[in-house]
């Protein structure tokens, strides 16, 4: 019996711990939220609930010397702190989180030390990963060259349940979901290099029609070009990886940002109503109408969706802060989290889409486009829950049975990976759909 260390017990957590528990193995769940990690057990016997501050790195160091293999669910900036323990411990590690520059530094200690690191299962960055990169080694096995590939992902409501003026619902971490909107981008479109700054993030947005969904706004995810070298496409002329919303978020979150609501300079409200402290953001006075004010400030009619949006979630209400201080971001997400939060028996939907255009050598074009629709278990997990943690967990397994050995700091992207956990998660109905034209 292997012994696995989870570190967090957030909302995508509870699918891992149960796969690994079904598997047989035993796992000490170290988090501060102990009655959560209780109820993921659910009397199992291989499982235990530790209350642990990751603040406390002796205290970690001994957890991860006691375990097998330790799996870091905590925000990403503890990642490397964590990965450097298990290079000192020689300790293989998972995450779900994408490979930061300060993890990128290690692969040279970790193949080192014969360690495997693996980052990015769960569903983006993962399972896209490796449903695109099954697709991208089939075209090359034929002797083709992908000339396009577009990705897009997006976790949202179930179409029952989209019933707010965000069209956004969360099943992660909500101040993830903000701080994302902070981040600049940089894609390749017909061999042309595009950079996005933060500021315009939210205006780089393209409609994007699902069958049988309908239309979404997709606008780009971080770094696309620094893939191209990732999945082996030298020479791609388009090279773009987004992100999916139901229509009317961009507009909302560009003027969220315009405003300074995306901000995480901390501000003194102590004392203040959520309308006093939007007064600030524009500038008037105690007697000024505040959402006539923002309106005027944004540019925007009084009765627009942003301004709308805001007064629905209550940031014009008479409500009061209960801190000295908060950061326009965290002030906008608790309130997001409030209303925006999935109520009992709601679904939610996961939407991955990739298009791929494909030169073969006989002259011949293929248009290919894989997707994997994916709706929560009403009363039980959901999709988003299931397609991060699930790839975790049988990435776990395989390292656990010597079936992955490869050290260093790794993407899914490589056939000894992708293809033992694309196959059990099919087993598990979390595949991708393909359909192909030729012309």
């Amino acid at each position: 019996m292997k012994k696995v260390l989870v570190l967090g017990s957030g909302l995508v957590a509870r699918p891992l711990v149960r796969h690994l528990l079904d598997k047989g193995h035993q796992l000490v769940i170290a988090t501060l939220l102990v009655d959560r990690a209780e109820e993921m057990i659910a009397g199992h016997p291989n499982g235990k609930a530790l209350l642990f501050d990751v603040q406390d790195e002796a205290r970690l160091a001994s957890l991860v010397a006691e375990s097998d293999l330790a799996v870091s669910l905590l925000p990403f900036t503890y990642h490397p702190m964590v990965a450097r323990l298990c290079i000192a411990h020689r300790k293989p590690m998972v995450t779900t989180s994408y490979v930061s520059p300060a993890m990128k530094q290690l692969d040279e200690s970790a193949r080192a030390a014969g360690v495997t690191i693996l980052n990015e299962m769960g569903v983006d960055p993962g399972f896209d990963h490796m449903s695109a990169m099954r697709v991208i080694d089939g075209v090359r096995r034929r002797g083709g060259r992908i000339v396009s590939f577009r990705s897009y992902c997006g976790g949202l409501p179930a179409p029952e349940a989209n019933d707010n003026p965000f069209g956004y619902k969360f099943s992660w971490a909500p101040r993830g979901v903000l701080l994302a909107g902070r981040n600049s981008a940089l894609y390749l479109l017909d061999g042309r290099r595009t950079e996005v700054p933060a500021d315009r993030l939210f205006r780089d947005m393209h409609i994007l029609p699902i069958e049988g969904l309908g239309d979404f706004e997709a606008y780009p995810n971080r770094d696309s070009i620094s893939y191209i070298d990732i999945y082996g496409l030298a020479g791609i002329q388009t090279m773009y990886r987004g992100t999916l919303r139901n229509m009317g978020w961009c507009d909302c979150m560009f003027n969220f940002g315009k405003l300074g609501l995306l901000s995480l300079e901390e501000t003194a409200v102590a004392g203040k109503k959520y309308v006093d402290f939007m007064r600030s953001l524009a500038g008037c006075g105690i007697s000024e109408d505040a959402q006539g004010a923002i309106a005027t400030r944004l540019c925007i009619p009084r009765y627009s969706l942003p301004i709308l949006s805001l007064e629905w979630l209550g940031m014009f209400s008479q409500r009061e802060f209960h801190v000295n201080r908060i950061a326009p971001l965290d002030a906008l997400g608790e309130l997001m989290f409030e209303k925006l939060a999935f109520r009992p028996g709601e679904r939610d939907l996961l939407v991955l889409h990739h298009d791929f255009r494909v030169e073969l050598p006989d002259g011949r074009r293929e248009h290919t486009v894989a997707q994997m629709i994916g709706y929560g278990v009403p009363f039980g997990d959901s999709s988003m829950s299931r397609t991060v943690a699930l790839p975790a967990a049988i990435g776990v397994d395989l390292i656990l049975k010597d079936r992955i050995r490869t050290p260093g700091v790794l993407r899914p992207t490589t056939p000894e990976i992708y293809n033992p956990v694309l196959d059990e998660l099919a087993a598990l109905d979390i595949a991708s759909r393909e359909k192909t034209e030729t012309f």
